[in-house]
């Protein structure tokens, strides 16, 4: 796992809300089972994944297309082993 601080780095940042903005801030595995939020609206995303983990692929780090727009729903399914940290 990558050292927490990564995520502050201007360069994960801007990645970020590059993976954000591809997905139009909706989180893409709500969007692909048809999921809402209480609403009825489209679920925000909140965290832009690695689809690849970037401790073994680092070389894919910053590349959009390797990230993915979540919820902090669907992020904590994708990495149970986090214990629902987000």
């Amino acid at each position: 796992m990558p050292n927490l601080n990564h995520y502050k780095k201007k360069r994960h940042l801007v990645w970020r809300e590059k993976v954000l903005k591809k997905a139009g801030g909706l989180c893409e595995e709500c969007r692909r089972y048809g999921r809402l939020d209480a609403d009825g609206l489209p679920v925000r995303a909140t965290v832009a994944h690695h689809k690849k983990p970037i401790d073994e692929y680092p070389e894919l780090a910053y590349a959009v297309s390797n990230g993915q727009a979540l919820c902090a729903m669907c992020h904590n399914r994708k990495h149970p082993e986090k214990g629902r940290k987000h």
